[in-house]
């Protein structure tokens, strides 16, 4: 009987061990996704981020416009992602978590980021003495869309006087490190070099010189940039007359510049500007690297008018009103401008310039 008895608590035994390994082997249930996410255009792709999920051995997966193909080649362990872009568009985001070999639903979709990059730009210039009309076709990386890789140039010029046409016809090539440009390359239709220019930056990624070189690569001058408080920046040359520049920033916008330098008859010329700007972005915003080569031409924004007062040895010399008039696409990137200058109230019309976006 006690031998009975035995067997039984040891069957008793067993089977509450299997029940219990039974339990422990339940179907793993899958993560919750993330609550928040967010996208923003940085640096030739959009940083995708997004609210950690508590756990352990959590990963990510990150998806793009509703694809259901992961853009990710690996499970993220971190809780943010870079997107290189390579189309124009429209995009959105929403990431997934794991844990377990099991993928949680997909979260909630972020904002939309939207990539307009110009395909061409015709400038015509209107004067009473010869026109203009200038074409800028842009191409860029088939890896990065946002790293431009040429842009050619194409000016006609007509004398009006006597129906004289000069034409101007070069290819500009661009060379990056990694998110910065360090030299455009002028080439002629037959791919000699016309000319370089040459930018080198500090530690802080700010331009701090320029240097032109001639087709044979000798230096015919260099630009130097000093960087100031409230948004000044100095800019100076080695190059006879060239003065010295004061540059205002704000927002990304140049407000202002001052220009002054000394002639060889020693008169004291200074030349005073200011600018107004629009909200709307400019066609070159998502040009990587592009705006940080232009100091002193670009802003984050279109300049809406300007004012332009020149002094000889402090008399007023002469003055200049500008006024701009654009129309935008939906994504409000410029598509027409129509520039007017004069005094006092800028009505002439002196440049047409019309944009296409990939």
């Amino acid at each position: 009987m006690k031998k009975k008895i035995t067997l039984l608590f040891i069957s008793f035994f067993i089977l509450a061990s299997c029940s219990s390994d039974e339990d422990s082997s339940a179907t793993p249930v899958a993560p919750v996704a993330p609550l928040t996410i967010k996208a923003a255009l940085n640096g030739g792709g959009v940083d995708v981020s997004w609210s950690v999920v508590g756990g352990t051995g959590i990963t990510y997966n990150v998806y793009r416009n509703d694809n259901p193909v992961k853009i990710n080649a690996t499970p993220l362990t971190e809780a943010k992602f870079k997107d290189v872009l390579t189309s124009t568009g429209s995009f959105t985001y929403t990431v997934t978590a794991n844990s377990g070999g099991m993928e949680s639903a997909k979260g909630v979709v972020s904002e939309k980021v939207i990539l307009e990059l110009p395909k061409t730009r015709t400038v015509e210039s209107i004067s009473t003495r010869e026109n203009t009309k200038s074409e800028y076709t842009y191409t860029y990386d088939a890896t990065n869309i946002t790293k431009i890789i040429s842009q050619t140039i194409k000016s006609t010029t007509t004398r009006l006087s006597d129906q004289t046409v000069t034409v101007y016809d070069v290819t500009a090539k661009y060379t990056y490190n990694e998110d910065l440009i360090t030299k455009v390359t002028y080439y002629n239709v037959d791919n000699t070099v016309k000319s370089s220019y040459e930018y080198v930056y500090n530690t802080k990624r700010d331009l701090t010189s320029m240097i032109r070189k001639g087709f044979d690569g000798t230096i015919d001058y260099t630009i130097n940039y000093a960087y100031g408080t409230d948004g000044l920046i100095t800019e100076t040359s080695d190059y006879p007359d060239w003065g010295t520049w004061v540059y205002t920033y704000e927002k990304g916008n140049m407000i202002k510049y001052v220009h002054s330098t000394s002639y060889v008859d020693m008169t004291n010329y200074v030349e005073t500007s200011d600018f107004v700007y629009d909200t709307k972005n400019m066609s070159t915003k998502n040009i990587l690297g592009f705006n940080t080569t232009l100091i002193g031409v670009n802003s984050a924004n279109n300049e809406a008018s300007s004012s332009v007062i020149v002094t000889e040895d402090g008399n007023v010399v002469n003055t200049r009103l500008s006024r701009s008039e654009y129309t935008y696409n939906e994504n409000g990137y410029v598509l027409t401008k129509m520039r007017f200058h004069g005094k006092p109230t800028a009505t002439v019309l002196n440049e047409k310039t019309v944009i296409t976006y990939y």
